[in-house]
Parts: structure tokens; sequence; C-alpha cells
């Protein structure tokens, strides 16, 4: 591990990697530090889907989101989507006409991604059999189509990055871990402690995931100490399937018309990704009831995995309910108050934080804006809502 770095880079997950990358564009000396193996943990745990067309409480969330929706085409249109795991198709999500307030919501939804110039188009029963032959659609299904949206291949996305990030002489430790950091008498950051050694540095950038705050809060001298309650834990259930038969896969990234926010996705290798809302509270109250005891946790993936796999067979009817599943908790960094998390610590120079809810859409190009902000002192103005000072009053 080097003993000195322009730049050292805390976590190494889509975030991490993203940041590694676009520093050493520019920096000689770049080190990336990963306590486990890079793109492990939460970046290989999620759903994965790319998209803004959920974003409609906040119209400049919505629109950093849609940036980073074209960040990610124009990635795969640079260097083959095979390459950086990106899957287009769009995304369709429907309900029932029967439905009011359900049709109530999509109308208005549409309308106002719509009115923000952002591509959705209301699709009826016919053009959504045309998207999605397999698919049962009920009589008085309709539907909202994004075509720009896609899901990643998030094995192929840290690829990319740690082979681009290593092609320019970054280097990358896995398997280590940060146990602290040493400030100067002005409280700038002097150095990095981690288990492999010290890595004299001037600039550290956490992106550690759930450990974000936890490691911020080592660096900020402040009387309040809010920024361990930065982060919070996200658990999440998900089921994959073993590979299926064609007419058992959706296309895309689908939410069908049910009430409980299931959602499923193909897999790099023919299968499905399901999950839903509710099964991921479930998830988490298990959790969090029982302090994580593994039976509690086991009965939780057991009964949500039987649930996600019904409501997929509702869908699918050519879905065989006995086809081999694979539950799995991603437990997902969330800031506080739902928002990214980017840009410099207060009180300490040379620290930076990113940490964001939306990894997989919203990484790629945070990891570019931050960048540029620590290279040039220029601030964004994509990121001026999203600064770690609005959590230190």
């Amino acid at each position: 591990m080097l003993e000195m770095a322009d730049a050292v880079v805390v976590g190494g997950g889509v975030l991490g990697l993203a940041v590694t990358e676009a520093l050493s564009r520019r920096l000689s000396r770049v080190l990336l530090i990963e306590a486990g193996r890079c793109g492990a943990r939460a970046t290989a745990g999620g759903f994965s889907w790319v998209n803004a067309s959920s974003k409609v409480q906040d119209e400049t969330y919505h629109r950093l989101n849609a940036e980073a929706c074209r960040f990610h085409l124009g990635l795969a249109s640079e260097w083959d989507a095979a390459r950086t795991g990106w899957n287009g198709g769009g995304s369709l999500s429907w309900v029932r006409q029967s439905d009011g307030p359900a049709m109530e919501a999509l109308a208005g939804r549409i309308e106002t991604l719509q009115s923000w110039g952002y591509p959705v188009v209301r699709v009826s029963r016919g053009e959504m059999q045309a998207l999605e032959p397999y698919v049962s659609f009920e009589e008085d299904a309709v539907g909202m189509f994004a075509p720009s949206e896609g899901w990643i291949s998030t094995q192929r996305l840290a690829r990319f990055y740690g082979e681009q990030a290593r092609e320019r002489h970054a280097s990358i430790a896995e398997f280590t871990e940060v146990t602290g950091f040493t400030l100067d008498h002005r409280g700038a950051v002097q150095s990095v402690e981690a288990s492999a050694g010290r890595v004299a540095t001037r600039v550290v950038v956490i992106c550690a995931g759930t450990e974000s705050g936890r490691l911020a809060s080592l660096l900020v001298q402040h009387p309040n100490p809010i920024t361990d309650r930065i982060v919070t834990r996200s658990p999440g259930l998900l089921v994959e399937s073993a590979p299926l038969p064609a007419e058992s896969c959706v296309h895309r990234v689908c939410f069908p018309a049910q009430p409980n926010g299931f959602h499923l996705r193909p897999t790099p290798e023919g299968g499905m990704l399901l999950g839903a809302d509710d099964t991921d509270a479930e998830t988490a109250q298990a959790s969090s009831a029982q302090n994580s005891a593994l039976a509690a946790v086991e009965q939780a993936h057991a009964s949500g995995a039987a649930q996600l796999i019904e409501r997929a067979a509702a869908v699918l009817p050519s879905l065989d309910i006995a086809a081999k599943l694979s539950p799995r908790t991603c437990v997902r960094p969330m800031p506080s108050d739902g928002l990214p998390v980017v840009g410099d610590l207060p009180w300490t120079p040379g620290a930076y934080l990113l940490v964001t809810h939306s990894g997989i859409t919203l990484g790629p190009l945070l990891g570019m804006l931050l960048a540029d902000e620590i290279l040039t002192g220029r601030h964004s103005p994509w990121l001026a809502p999203y600064t770690p000072a609005r959590f230190y009053k």
C-alpha cells in the first residue's frame, strides 16, 4: 500500500470507484481503500434500477437523477454497454383503471414528468403487451413507459471503473480497514490510519456506505455529534431466480399493478430479480426487533421469498413457482433526510463525504462532479443542495 498519496478514497462501492477513476485522470497517486472486496456490498446487492421517473417529489432532485441517467447512457455509448454493465429497454409501470387512487397517482406522475421534460409516455394494454408479450395484463390496465431508463449489471460497472482507475496508475487496497485519521495543527487532513499502515495525504474522500457517518465523525471536530447519524441502515430483501425460459421472464424493469410496490427485472444470467416495498419493511423490522438474530432474518427471508414468487407468478403465468430462488438482504445506506450527501466536511480542510441511497443511478455522475470540485475548487451547481454542511447547525 502507498505510504503517501495525493488523495485517499475510503470505500470501494460504485461511488468510491467512480471518484477514484475521476481523480486518477489528473492525480498521479490516488489510493482506494476497501474493507472487503470492491463492489461486493450494497453495490452488488441492490436492485440497480437507473431511473429518474420515481423521483417526483422534488424537481431539483429529479433533474439530478435525469442527468445521471444521461451520464450512464453516455458511458455505455463511449465504452460499450457490455463493458459498463448498462441494460436498456426502459421501465414499465402500470395500474388498473378501476383502481381510482392508483390511476390518479399515475396520471399525475406522467403529467409532472412530462412538464419537466422527462421522456415518459402513457401506454395502453395493447402497447404494453407488445413490450412484454409474456406478462398477463389486466383487462383495464394502463401504464407509463420511460424509454431512457434501464438497469445495471453492477459487477461489470465495478470492474470497468476498477480497470480504468488502475490503467491510470491508481492503487486499490482491498480487505484493508481504515481505523482513523490524523489532522495537523490547523485541523486539516494529514494522514489515514489503516490496518496495512499509515498513508500521508492532504485529501480524503469517505464513500463507505453505511459506515460513512461513523468514519466522518472521526474527522469533524464539532460540538454537536451529528456526523455519525447522517447515514442510517436500510435493509431490503431481494430474491434472484436461477435462469428461466424466455416465456417466464420480463424484458425490462417492471412495476405491476400491485399495491405493495412489487418490482422485477431480468438478470444477466437469464433469470429474474424480485423485490417489494412491504417485504423490505418486514426484513427491516425483523432485523431491528431481533437485533439481527439469524433465525429472525431467515424467517423473514423465507416468508418474503414466498410472497415475491407468488406475486411474480400472478404476472407471468408460465413461471414455475418452484423455480430455484436465492434470497438476500441488501443493507443500503440511507441519508437521514433521504437526499445525497456530497461535498467537503465542515471544519476539516481536505475531507469530503459522498453517500447516497441511489448509488447505482447517481454514482458515476456524483463521482465525476465531486472529483472536479476537489481538483479545481469550483462548486458544481448540481451539488449545491446536497453538501454535508446542511447537517451542522
